[in-house]
């Protein structure tokens, strides 16, 4: 666009560049702000100006131009044309006025524009002359002989068809055909071409100028190559029919982190849609796990121009967690200015926990059942000593039945690791899970515990397999009471829904000895190492189970003394209404 332009609301300027109050004679902005467009505009062009504003902030057309006679603040009169269109401007619709000086008091507006003020334009600026046969070009600045590759002399007293040829389609050519017929602005992209026969594409604006009488005495227009963005636009469509087709969580954003586009794989991952995600943030997917300095890092990577890549643990529409690699690729134009960011996103959920998996049952295998096959091998051949005495032979009897009990535990245990991995289960139906039902049972199975309940907000909710989540409780009950080193083992179990209402909290709280920082500290992290190592398979089986249901398992000390193994899982609302009441039973 030009240089020279103002703001106004209705007449009333609210802003003037440097370059208009220049041309006018204004030593700064006070001088115009708040006053009248109409008071430096000659009386004789003051009507015509004003029914052009009036149709502009009406929608009439979205330009218009005329030539006009500003009187400047110096004393000078100048002949310009004034093209007008809606703009926003700090959040509301205002009228911005482009200005173009034609040349001195002994020029026709027919004749040609002021060279310096539109050669420096970073455009392509022409105007024809519609009084002529055939609306020939009669000025045309640099950048429009840049622009083309024609000289100058090559160009004026031409019609600006000349730059079309065999890519050109009519759909354009008509349009801009047609609003010249009727006198209206227009503007329209369509394939042209440089002298040497390359092609380029080519955004074309014409606005007719016309005179204090509404006679339309020239034609405006502005060409702008815009062959980078159309490549853009079709490396773009055929990015996005690719990532239709692709398995990974793929988005796109603008500058400013807006999102513009998501694959199939994004919503089905994510359980947003595109309507959803479209015109949101990424932030959507933040699932707290990371502090600010995180973000803040992966902002400042994209921004300078680098591809971040890490491992995070995002977050879905419905309040599952899941882990992530997760790329961010900033993309540049043809002047390496950064446009847009492209996001891609593959789900390891899956393959984290196969390695947690492989690793503990690697553990298992080779140490737990390797010691109790010693065990019993060794009692074996005691028993097959015949000088052992009655007691003796008792106690390895003993021992033998209590190694095989061992087995029979991992055994147990491999089939409810096998469950969360079966591929026939998809985890993903959301079922009823009442709490206080499952209460009655572990108390009849635990007799000689107590177990008592708090509830809030009601125990009937709706999870991911809630049959695969009672796996995971049962075993935090029995972890809690079978060892437990009091007479009477106490277990209370507190049943909270978040108030946002998309997490349920469940807490198993003892007071018996409490979890080793070790094991503790080898949940929290992810990884068994052969120094740091749980003793059993029950904690990670409540780590899996709550992963796999997309919600948390936390490992904290209960007061006085105990532990609390606290679960944390996404849910559905239930059938029951969602009332803030508290039930504690005994």
């Amino acid at each position: 666009m030009p240089d020279s332009f103002l703001v106004h609301s209705g007449t009333e300027i609210v802003y003037a560049n440097a370059t208009f109050r220049l041309f006018i004679g204004a030593e700064s902005q006070g001088e115009l702000i708040g006053a009248s467009l109409l008071d430096i505009v000659n009386s004789e062009y003051q009507t015509q100006l004003r029914k052009q504003i009036t149709e502009i902030e009406n929608g009439v057309a979205p330009s218009r131009g005329l030539t006009l006679v500003l009187d400047t603040l110096t004393g000078k009169s100048r002949e310009v044309i004034a093209v007008s269109s809606m703009i926003e401007w700090d959040g509301t619709q205002h009228v911005q006025t482009s200005v173009f000086p034609m040349a001195g008091e002994d020029a026709s507006p027919k004749q040609r524009l002021h060279g310096q003020e539109i050669d420096e334009a970073p455009i392509g600026i022409t105007i024809s002359d519609p009084s002529q046969h055939d609306n020939p070009l009669i000025r045309v600045n640099d950048g429009f002989c840049e622009q083309t590759g024609y000289d100058r002399e090559e160009i004026l007293g031409r019609n600006c068809r000349f730059l079309q040829g065999e890519a050109t389609r009519e759909e354009p050519v008509a349009k801009m055909r047609n609003a010249i017929d009727t006198e209206e602005p227009v503007t329209v992209e369509l394939r042209n071409y440089h002298k040497d026969g390359s092609m380029f594409w080519n955004r074309v604006t014409i606005i007719p100028i016309r005179s204090e009488s509404g006679t339309v005495v020239n034609y405006l227009g502005y060409q702008q190559d815009i062959t980078g963005k159309k490549e853009y636009q079709q490396d773009l469509s055929l990015f996005r029919a690719q990532a239709e087709e692709a398995d990974k969580a793929i988005f796109i954003s603008d500058l400013d982190g807006t999102i513009q586009y998501v694959n199939p794989a994004f919503e089905a991952l994510t359980g947003y849609s595109s309507t959803e995600a479209i015109g949101r943030n990424p932030r959507i997917l933040k699932s707290g796990q990371h502090d600010e300095a995180f973000y803040t890092e992966l902002w400042e990577t994209i921004t300078a121009g680098e591809v971040w890549e890490a491992e995070l643990t995002n977050q879905t529409k419905h309040g599952e967690l899941f882990e992530v690699e997760q790329k961010i690729v900033p993309v540049t134009n043809e002047y390496g200015e950064i446009t847009h960011f492209v996001g891609i996103e593959q789900d390891i959920t899956e393959q984290v926990l196969t390695t947690q998996t492989l690793d503990v049952l690697n553990r298992v295998l080779r140490h737990n059942l390797r010691t109790a096959t010693q065990i019993i091998d060794g009692h074996a051949e005691l028993l097959e000593a015949e000088e052992m005495s009655p007691e003796a032979r008792q106690l390895s009897a003993a021992t033998i039945r209590e190694q095989t009990a061992v087995m029979e535990k991992i055994a147990e245990r491999t089939a409810t690791i096998r469950e969360i991995w079966d591929p026939t289960e998809s985890h993903q139906t959301w079922e009823h899970l009442d709490i206080q039902p499952l209460i009655a049972t572990y108390r009849t199975q635990y007799c000689d515990a107590t177990i008592s309940t708090t509830v809030h907000g009601g125990s009937n909710v709706r999870i991911r397999s809630a049959g695969l989540f009672e796996l995971a409780l049962e075993e935090a009950i029995e972890n809690a009471i079978e060892h437990n080193d009091q007479s009477l083992p106490e277990v209370e179990i507190t049943v909270q829904r978040a108030l946002e209402g998309d997490q349920l909290q469940i807490v198993v709280a003892d007071n018996g000895p409490g979890i080793p920082e070790d094991e503790r500290h080898v949940i929290e992290s992810g990884e068994e190492t052969p120094m740091s190592h749980s003793l059993g398979v029950g904690l990670w089986l409540m780590e899996w189970v709550a992963t796999t249901l997309g919600g948390e398992f936390t490992i904290a000390d209960n007061e006085p003394r105990g532990a609390r193994l606290e679960f944390e899982l996404p849910v559905a609302d239930s059938d029951e209404p969602d009332e803030s009441k508290t039930a504690t039973d005994q």
